[in-house]
């Protein structure tokens, strides 16, 4: 049998630089520490495993004195606050040969581990059998359904026993290992093994998996997940039938080297997990760490920011504050195309769930929730949408590509003249002469960007503005939400207009552009949305002063407030030319103090 039986040689697989997702767990303030020489020697020691009752500490060796193999299984029972001298379990599990990976149920007796023995299918096999006061009795092999020709090993066991988890290279997996499971029937027959599939697995290395006791929370390393290098910890829910994407562990428990073997007892205030870091004592060492916020499994929070009007989603930001530590320990930006967001936070604690759009925030408190359990928040906000104009469903360019001024008959005149002065350095602007096709295309074109823009005017000064002033509370204000959108044409070179603009993006983050500045699409789209704002301010100013005056008062109160939203790269629009566009809203909403 070759040494991958629990884990690879611990050699270093560091990556070349980070790469985290933005899936990513709740962010915690976690203490790793090593578990000392006692527990660690110069070889590898890992699958960290402790009993139920917190009494015994299991963990598997490779050449270590006192083996009877090359890897065996070696115990470690509780002495005051930490572990005596470890030894080897015995001959009733430990062979010549390798044995090791412990998995133990809620019962404190049914045991799961890996082992080359003589009656095995494959290079390594699962076996089951009882754990008597340290000591493995009955131990069988847990047949075909189960074990395979190839490597089978890395087993976990849910705390009811009816479930086993496990690593293998068997055929039909997503990559090279793969996590698969079993069940057991009615009969005490283990079910065909299955693969996890494509949520968990990847087109690369899935090892040594954690099943908590619950059933709904698995933990386990991968090579094919964004991390930090090497094998990271992930963690992933159960939600019906599925499992939901893996979430990175984070920056403290994995690094650039490998992190395997993930143990989260139910109770207790540690966790446990090997890795090949720097500071250890040989190849893998265990690593204890606090506060153990794991074990108890997850509850799956559901959580949407909507409009209270229309119940549409709204662009905002939700934080999620752990009352206990008082930390906020996961902030995610929502989205007006996302209904809702699916967030797996640590079971049996209390939560401040918190939303906020704009300037405005509501928050509701979260009570303790069990493992494996699920729970749906809505946070309303007020916002009546007056008028709403998506220029997109013309299906024709609102801008010359690259550029940021609508294209009106004036701007299109215009471009030609700043092409050669102040705008003959932004290479990133269509070039086309006059009298061509393009000219002609644009001309024509310009002539319906015109009468568009002049149709929202008119509608706004003629009826929207006066009934505003005349019903409208005066703690209410208008906001025109302009939103700009750029074609996924990549694009380079730098912003030379000397005027700095400032624009958000939906979730309302601030971004600055200056003369100089690096243009891509999203700043881009963030020009496109202030110059028509400030096209449309200057029409309804010029229209209002005709006919009441009733925008040019409403701005001089305050009750007119511009927002110039950088939308990036538009998605749901098939034709090129109808993605260089802006949508307009205007919402009714309460003045911000």
């Amino acid at each position: 049998m070759k040494k991958r039986l629990l884990t690879l040689a611990a050699a270093a697989l560091a990556a070349s630089g980070i790469t985290v997702s933005a899936q990513s767990f709740a962010d915690y303030e976690i203490a790793l520490s090593s578990m000392g020489s006692a527990i660690n020697g110069p070889g590898n020691d890992y699958a960290p495993t402790i009993t139920p009752d917190r009494s015994t500490f299991y963990f598997t060796s490779y050449s270590r004195s006192g083996a009877a193999g090359e890897a065996d299984e070696f115990i470690a029972r509780r002495s005051g606050n930490g572990w005596g001298q470890p030894r080897g379990v015995g001959a009733s599990m430990n062979t010549a040969k390798n044995d090791g990976g412990l998995a133990i149920a809620s019962d404190g007796r049914t045991v799961i581990f890996a082992a080359e023995r003589p009656d095995g299918l494959g290079d390594v096999d699962l076996y089951i059998g009882e754990l008597h006061d340290g000591e493995i009795a009955n131990a069988r092999n847990l047949g075909p359904a189960v074990n395979s020709s190839k490597w089978d090993s890395h087993p976990t066991i849910s705390g009811d026993g009816s479930a086993i988890y496990f690593a293998s290279n068997r055929p039909g997996g997503s990559g090279k290992t793969d996590i698969w499971m079993t069940r057991k029937g009615p009969n005490g027959e283990w079910s065909q093994a299955v693969n996890l599939g494509p949520n968990v697995n990847s087109g690369r290395d899935e090892r040594s998996p954690y099943i908590t006791p619950d059933g709904g929370t698995l933990y386990f390393s991968s090579r094919g997940h964004d991390g930090y290098g090497g094998y990271d910890v992930f963690v992933s829910v159960r939600d019906s039938n599925a499992w939901s994407t893996p979430l990175n562990l984070g920056a403290t428990i994995n690094s650039s080297a490998d992190e395997l073997f993930f143990h989260a007892p139910v109770e207790g205030d540690q966790f446990f997990l090997s890795s090949s870091r720097s500071d250890g004592y040989g190849k893998l060492d265990i690593y204890s760490g606090t506060p153990n916020i794991y074990g108890a499994g997850m509850v799956r929070l559901h959580v949407s920011v909507v409009d209270s009007t229309t119940g549409k989603p709204l662009p905002g930001t939700i934080t999620i504050t752990d009352m206990a530590t008082g930390r906020a320990i996961k902030s995610i930006s929502t989205s007006a195309l996302t209904e809702e967001n699916m967030i797996p936070l640590p079971a049996g604690r209390k939560y401040r769930i918190e939303g906020q759009v704009r300037d405005t925030s509501k928050s509701v408190v979260l009570a303790e929730t069990p493992a494996n359990g699920e729970k749906n928040v809505r946070l309303t906000f007020g916002r009546l949408v007056i008028k709403m104009v998506d220029f997109g469903k013309y299906d024709i360019p609102f801008f010359v590509t690259g550029y940021y001024r609508p294209n009106t008959s004036r701007n299109l005149e215009e471009l030609f003249a700043l092409r050669d002065g102040p705008l003959r350095k932004a290479d990133y602007i269509e070039e086309f002469t006059r009298g061509s096709k393009k000219y002609q295309d644009y001309d024509a074109y310009s002539k319906t960007v015109e009468s568009l823009f002049n149709t929202l005017v008119r509608s706004c000064v003629d009826d929207i503005f006066p009934d505003f002033r005349r019903r409208g509370l005066p703690t209410e204000v208008i906001e025109i939400r302009v939103s700009g959108f750029a074609d996924p044409t990549p694009i380079s070179g730098k912003y030379v207009e000397d005027t700095p603009i400032t624009y958000q993006e939906e979730n309302g983050t601030p971004h600055t552009i200056s003369n100089g500045d690096r243009m891509d699409n999203d700043r881009l789209s963030g020009l496109r949305a202030y110059y028509s704002a400030q096209l449309l301010d200057s029409m309804m100013s010029a229209e209002s002063a005709k006919a009441g005056d009733d925008y040019n008062i409403l701005k001089n109160e305050g009750r007119i407030i511009f927002r110039y939203i950088g939308a990036g790269v538009s998605a749901d629009k098939d034709d090129y030319a109808a993605k260089r566009r802006i949508v307009v809203e205007l919402d009714r909403r309460q003045r911000e103090e």
